[in-house]
């Protein structure tokens, strides 16, 4: 009786343990160089504006170091297994991802508060906002829609673009709070497909450093976070390398 009661107190200790062990680590991506990451580059050149190429200025177009970046994140995410893809409602997010969703059979859900934020946010707690202001409809072309799907609460829902540090925040504390109602206490590994600022303001949530501004995220990069014991996350891989960087030999 007594080796009865130890064991299933050792099955009780060893479900609560996994429980309290139970991580999130999370993956994000930003999306491939799209026209209006050069803009700042071609103004510099002092080539004449009616000499641009057609895509620069343009967020729903791919630079030719886009399209190579896409070909290139197609292969490499191929090492990596994810129990959940998320991505951002942009052109250029989807595109990013398409072609890996397509090799892989995945689908992945379109989240409006992965889309870009108009400013970055240093806070650590959010102050939620009454209103996070719609654009337009979200909408998925019908050759896309075997790839992506809307999360059943977003169906309908319109693009987000927070104009203040409040909404900012709110994206990202909403981002978390969705893959922990999600995936509640079980280990989960995701990928989250979004934007260079609106990376940048994760990190300095999940982390709960609102100060980080050690680098800009690159396109077509990944970043990585663990989810610690207390809740808060370790920032692991930064624009696809070791984070924090090994000393100089």
């Amino acid at each position: 009786m007594r080796k009865l009661l130890g064991l299933s107190g050792l099955v009780l200790w060893l479900s609560m343990t996994g429980a309290a062990q139970a991580k999130l680590t999370i993956y994000y991506l930003r999306h491939a160089e799209a026209g209006h990451n050069v803009v700042a580059k071609f103004v510099a050149s002092g080539i004449p504006t009616n000499q641009w190429p057609a895509y620069v200025g343009h967020g729903d177009i791919f630079t030719p170091d886009g399209e190579a970046q896409v070909r290139g994140v197609t292969t490499n995410l191929l090492a990596y297994k994810f129990d959940f893809i998320a991505v951002s409602p942009t052109w250029r997010t989807r595109q990013t991802i398409l072609p890996f969703l397509k090799a892989t059979g995945r689908t992945a859900e379109i989240w409006p508060e992965l889309t870009e934020v108009g400013l970055e946010a240093t806070n650590s707690e959010p102050v939620i906002p009454e209103v996070v202001i719609g654009h337009e409809p979200l909408k998925v072309p019908q050759d896309e829609q075997t790839s992506f799907k809307f999360r059943l609460d977003s169906a309908g829902c319109c693009e987000m673009w927070a104009t203040n540090v409040a909404q900012v925040t709110w994206q990202a504390k909403q981002v978390l709070d969705l893959l922990r109602t999600r995936f509640g206490k079980r280990d989960a590994t995701v990928l989250l497909v979004g934007h260079g600022t609106a990376g940048r303001t994760l990190i300095r949530y999940l982390t709960r450093q609102p100060s980080w501004n050690e680098d800009w995220l690159h396109n077509a990069a990944l970043w990585m976070a663990v989810e610690k014991p207390g809740g808060t996350f370790e920032l692991k891989l930064l624009n696809g390398a070791p984070y924090p960087a090994a000393p100089p030999h």
